[in-house]
């Protein structure tokens, strides 16, 4: 008796939505049932059958309580289930439409609310959301494979299912072999597509390293995907043609400090790195920043230019200085 009073004490608190200060405060126990087990196993044979008529029936048998104390663990062993057959998909639909009645005092942002004790309709929201998942994966791989996948049906800014169409297309992309990734690169690369996030380039970007979709991702607004594909770069590219990627990422003022950091690693530094980096230690904003890089560096050149040009700025602040010492007074010397 004990045990069954503690499982359903334990699915309650389960149960509490994720915003709640705390698992509901039961103001009296729920009352145990030594048929509920029995009831369980009746239930799993007649989903196995599909025979959903018979679940209900037994279902409205019962209180409020086991009922959806019932419901809830039905429906949430069928979030990890595979593609659902036309009556189960109608009968978890039928449950997401109904109200919860076993309600608990709980609260929510410091208030004491009613909330429902098994929310079981929130489970069977979940389970179509699963499904929905499962099949938009299935008609994305099916596109994929017949080469007719079209980026532009799932990125457009007035997509209200954008995130989640998202989601099942990068598993989906796991999946595929790299010859079907890098065409795929290629046509996105070729593409002016609204994109919520950074997150389909740098999945291609990962897998492929197309330089084409590098140069996209730089011109994006950046975001952690966008630091995390610079550090990809020294997977695909070295020498000049990791140098150019570096320093067009750099034209991001956001990307600008990591790529000059990364740029500098470059051993050994190409010609055009070498120009760039010395063109910018001329600037204000960053001069500190690669004089810094160039004394870290084994380039002599580099470190000779870098040793000439700090002398010719002393100099020029000790003219300075020199000049202004040696000014006329402010008010002129009286007769």
């Amino acid at each position: 008796m004990k045990l069954v009073l503690f499982i359903w004490m334990g699915w309650l608190w389960l149960a509490a939505p994720v915003h709640a200060d705390s698992p509901p405060q039961l103001q009296a126990p729920l009352v145990a049932d030594e048929g509920l087990e029995g009831h369980r196993a009746y239930l799993d044979g007649r989903m196995a059958l599909g025979q959903f008529d018979a679940i209900d029936s037994l279902l409205e048998t019962l209180s409020v309580g086991q009922r959806e104390f019932l419901l809830f663990q039905l429906l949430g062993e069928l979030k990890s289930s595979g593609a659902p057959s036309p009556a189960l998909l109608a009968w978890v639909r039928a449950q997401a439409a109904k109200a919860p009645q076993w309600l608990v005092e709980g609260k929510v942002d410091g208030f004491l609310v009613q909330l429902p004790a098994y929310d079981f309709p929130a489970e069977a929201r979940l389970v179509l959301s699963h499904w929905q998942q499962l099949a938009w994966q299935d008609n994305y791989r099916q596109l994929l494979e017949q080469d007719r996948f079209d980026f532009k049906q799932v990125y457009y800014s007035r997509n209200p299912e954008l995130a989640q169409q998202q989601q099942a297309l990068l598993a989906v992309l796991d999946r595929q072999p790299v010859s079907v990734l890098r065409r795929e690169a290629q046509r996105l690369a070729a593409l002016n597509l609204f994109l919520p996030d950074n997150q389909l380039l740098l999945h291609f970007i990962e897998q492929t390293g197309e330089t084409a979709l590098y140069l996209k991702l730089w011109r994006q607004p950046v975001d952690h995907d966008s630091l995390t594909a610079l550090h990809t770069i020294s997977r695909f590219y070295a020498g000049q043609e990791a140098s150019d990627l570096l320093i067009a990422a750099s034209q991001n003022s956001r990307l600008m400090v990591p790529a000059l950091h990364q740029l500098s690693r470059l051993s050994p530094l190409p010609d055009g790195a070498q120009q760039f980096l010395l063109a910018e230690l001329g600037k204000h904003q960053y001069g500190g920043l690669v004089a810094g890089l160039l004394l870290q560096m084994d380039e002599p050149r580099l470190l000779g230019q870098l040793a000439n040009r700090l002398t010719l700025q002393e100099r020029r602040h000790a003219s300075s200085v020199m000049r202004s010492d040696t000014g006329t007074p402010d008010t002129p010397p009286g007769l």
